[in-house]
């Protein structure tokens, strides 16, 4: 099974109306004070101390360091060390280092600067070297900003690690340079899902769209239900919030159904739940945020993730495979659960009608089997929801027990929940059980 996965940039999509802005700006130096260079608290220097020098990005003044020629070493190459800074670390962040350099030496002379986020030992003083690390060639006065990369855990054998930034360069003759304008900013890493799923309760085959009865009827609660019913959230997936004008407005996926769940489970164990988020259900079956922007952020570090869809009253749907986080930023996940040749884990996880799958409607008794006879069932919870002794007695609101989603809990006549639940089992076979397909 092919998965679709797009690369989103960063640059252009974070910021933007449909995503708040997600870039923080955690460090920033340039070392200006009143005409006389002084280091600013925190800062760690190697070798000779920095000296004042005139900006030169005009006015004001840079620091200036000595950069060794190719005789000297660092950490087994080139170059000399510069300079760390401590800086709060992130494991769900991207980092990018932003800089002016300018070469103080011989004229045609060069030096290659290299700027980077890292973790060192602060006894042994030795860094961890990873990649990310973009230089710039400075011939004059030159920017350098390598862009945003990622930063990972603190590395084994570094049992005093701080995270910081470092600058290091490296050249071919004795030269020197200055820096100045140094800023540090992270961003986000986000898993973006765009996929679509559809429920059998409130489905009508005819126009292969969804009711929106509940909507109708001022029934969707602002805040999302899951919490309050006791699943489990993980990575902030938890409370969401929407506004009557989001509910009420008409989408290009049509009007708000109702509240689903979805999830991220750890790639070589779907039992482990990664992280959750709730978002709104349309019509035609497209996933929207609760805020109404069309694609579902996930704060998740980068790595492989089963994705799941869940909602209140109908047994849940898995991949049948995991499908990994791409960068810059996470990348778009679009998975169709509404298809039926876009695969699941399990055996008849969904309801195929037509050229549409479906989640299995009718868990009343939010167990994740649906049952209509013996203990536990879920028909027994259709009746005492309205009110047990009078099976004909009907009651209105947002109820698990409304299995077709159509605002009204009926246990007898037409368009009940129960005949809803029964065909929902294996055959329609009342003492049969339909189990979710979920590990």
């Amino acid at each position: 099974m092919k998965v679709i996965q797009a690369l989103v940039a960063l640059v252009t999509f974070f910021g933007t109306a449909a995503c708040p802005a997600q870039t923080v700006t955690v460090f920033t130096e340039d070392f200006e004070a009143n005409g006389q260079f002084s280091l600013s608290p925190d800062w760690s220097w190697d070798g000779i101390p920095p000296a004042a020098h005139p900006s030169c990005s005009g006015g004001g003044w840079s620091a200036q360091k000595e950069v060794h020629g190719p005789n000297d070493t660092f950490w087994g190459g080139f170059g000399a060390k510069w300079m760390f800074h401590p800086l709060p670390y992130d494991p769900l962040a991207m980092y990018d280092v932003e800089y002016d350099a300018e070469l103080v030496g011989p004229s045609g002379d060069s030096v290659s600067v290299y700027a980077l986020t890292i973790w060192w030992d602060t006894l042994l003083g030795n860094p961890s070297l990873g990649g990310g690390a973009v230089f710039t060639h400075v011939y004059s006065c030159d920017h350098g900003s390598p862009g945003y990369y990622v930063a990972s855990g603190p590395p084994a054998g570094l049992p005093n690690a701080r995270f910081g930034v470092l600058f290091y360069a490296f050249t071919w003759s004795n030269t020197q340079m200055a820096i100045d304008n140094v800023v540090v900013r992270k961003k986000p890493w986000k898993a973006l899902f765009t996929g679509s799923m559809m429920l059998a309760g409130p489905y009508d085959p005819l126009t292969q769209t969804m009711s929106d009865a509940l909507r109708q009827q001022g029934l969707i609660p602002l805040t999302e239900p899951y919490t309050a019913l006791g699943w489990p959230s993980a990575s902030g997936g938890t409370g969401e919030t929407t506004t009557p004008t989001v509910l009420n407005t008409l989408h290009p996926g049509g009007y708000v159904v109702d509240w689903v769940r979805l999830e991220l489970r750890k790639h070589n164990d779907p039992t482990v739940l990664m992280a959750t988020r709730h978002a709104l259900l349309l019509q035609n079956g497209t996933l929207i945020r609760a805020d109404g922007g069309a694609l579902v952020l996930f704060d998740i570090a980068p790595g492989s993730y089963y994705v799941v869809v869940r909602h209140r009253n109908h047994l849940g749907a898995m991949t049948n495979g995991s499908y990994t986080v791409t960068f810059p930023g996470g990348g778009t996940w679009s998975y169709p659960f509404d298809l039926p040749n876009w695969g699941t884990y399990g055996t008849n996880a969904r309801q195929v009608v037509g050229a549409k799958a479906l989640l299995w409607p009718g868990n009343a008794l939010p167990d994740g089997v649906v049952k209509y006879a013996g203990g536990n069932n879920d028909r027994d919870r259709i009746l005492q929801a309205v009110g047990g002794n009078t099976p004909t007695n009907t009651i209105t609101g947002y109820h698990l027990e409304d299995v077709n989603m159509d605002g009204v809990v009926k246990y007898a006549g037409t368009m009940n929940d129960r005949d809803r639940l029964l065909l929902a089992l294996p055959g329609q076979v009342p003492t049969a059980t339909r189990v979710q397909q979920l590990p």
